[in-house]
């Protein structure tokens, strides 16, 4: 009994030594996996945070592009307006007496007289040629908007009906009132009234949206909204904001959506956004200056790219038949802004101006434009704007 009790012992003790070393083996083995694991991840990590990931170019964006929801057209090359080597258009700025032609410095008071239709764009336009006619005035004298036709004072006079109608255009007004002491009124007998020069788009001599300097165009900016960020800052920008803005009707983007979730494939670098404005002053304030580059057809939403920062991007877009060159490119010129205008028409581009009768048969014209196109138009915007913002 002795001898088999000993015998087993023995046999216990050799097989927990061997189940002692088949555990230091198999741990052995599980530390050399290991090893092996971490350090094939580390090489695959230093591999990944060395490698230079590309936004996609031009030859791989046919692979990118998806099918419109509407037949596309390819339109025209790009007019980028603010190269007046390619695209001649009157000066940036004029002088008072141009846009004022009975204005007189020997004149002790006088009034800016409003003759313009009620349409949100003209509007702007009457009172950017006020609003030089008040700066080179005294400071000490009355800023006075003078509205003695009936059919317009009737709006203009009555801010409540004017907030109704038009209330971009009331925003507008309520801020130069509040902000820069513009007084309007009906009855003007303690001076003289001023009617601007006339402002059809066909001048060649005075640009659509005029004043008389940079600086009265930088002053009304800083009206409505901050000062725009410095250009450090804005040169460090790598994630850039893009947005389309379509119309409800007439001149609308037919694909608006297929452009927005192309272009945010072609450049996912980028935030990419379609954007239906909703004509208040302060979502024109809210949206404007964010944005670097904007997509949009043509139309009375564009008075909005006067609050967009310099070097900021516009690309303007033309049904067949209705093209006005150079109205909104004015504005871009005046604030500094980078602008390219599209034709998006089988036809060529008109040469010199489409008439208004022409026009008004076409203002429902709607567009599918070409993605391929138009993600290409949009890549140039973004190398310009950084060349722009490099140079200030």
């Amino acid at each position: 009994h002795n001898i088999h009790t000993r015998m087993e012992d023995k046999i216990t003790d050799s097989s927990t030594e061997q189940l002692g070393r088949q555990r230091i083996i198999l741990r052995r083995r599980r530390i050399r996996r290991l090893a092996v694991a971490l350090i094939t991840f580390a090489l695959a990590f230093r591999n990944i945070t060395q490698l230079k990931i590309d936004p996609p170019t031009r030859r791989t964006w046919e692979a990118i592009i998806h099918n419109s929801s509407c037949q596309t057209e390819p339109g025209n090359e790009l007019i980028f307006t603010t190269n007046s080597s390619v695209f001649p258009h009157p000066p940036e700025f004029t002088s008072i007496s141009t846009l004022f032609p009975r204005f007189n410095y020997s004149q002790p008071k006088f009034a800016c007289w409003y003759a313009c239709p009620m349409h949100h764009p003209h509007f702007v336009q009457e009172l950017f040629r006020c609003f030089s006619l008040w700066e080179i005035q005294p400071s000490h004298h009355p800023r006075v908007l003078y509205v003695p036709k009936r059919q317009f004072w009737r709006k203009i006079g009555n801010l409540a009906i004017f907030d109704k109608q038009f209330p971009i255009s009331s925003g507008i007004l309520r801020t130069l009132m509040n902000s820069y002491n513009v007084t309007v009124t009906n009855s003007w007998n303690d001076g003289t009234p001023l009617r601007v020069q006339e402002m059809m788009e066909k001048d060649g001599t005075v640009s659509p949206f005029a004043m008389v300097s940079r600086e009265h165009a930088v002053k009304w900016r800083d009206l409505f909204v901050p000062p725009e960020e410095e250009p450090t800052s804005r040169r460090a920008k790598k994630r850039l904001k893009i947005a389309v803005v379509n119309r409800p009707v007439a001149r609308k983007l037919l694909n608006a959506m297929d452009a927005r979730d192309n272009i945010a494939a072609a450049f996912p670098e980028h935030d990419v956004f379609e954007h239906h404005l909703n004509g208040t002053l302060q979502e024109m304030i809210d949206f404007f200056p964010m944005v670097d580059v904007l997509v949009s057809p043509h139309g009375s939403q564009l008075t909005g790219i006067m609050f967009m920062q310099r070097c900021s991007a516009v690309l303007e877009m033309f049904p067949h038949l209705y093209y006005t060159p150079t109205y909104f490119s004015s504005l871009a010129r005046m604030f500094q802004l980078l602008h390219a205008n599209w034709y998006v028409s089988h036809a060529a581009v008109p040469t010199g101006f489409l008439d208004l009768k022409t026009r008004l048969a076409n203002t429902n014209n709607n567009m599918c434009p070409s993605m391929e196109k138009l993600v290409s138009a949009v890549d140039e915007l973004i190398q310009k704007r950084q060349d722009c913002i490099d140079s200030i």
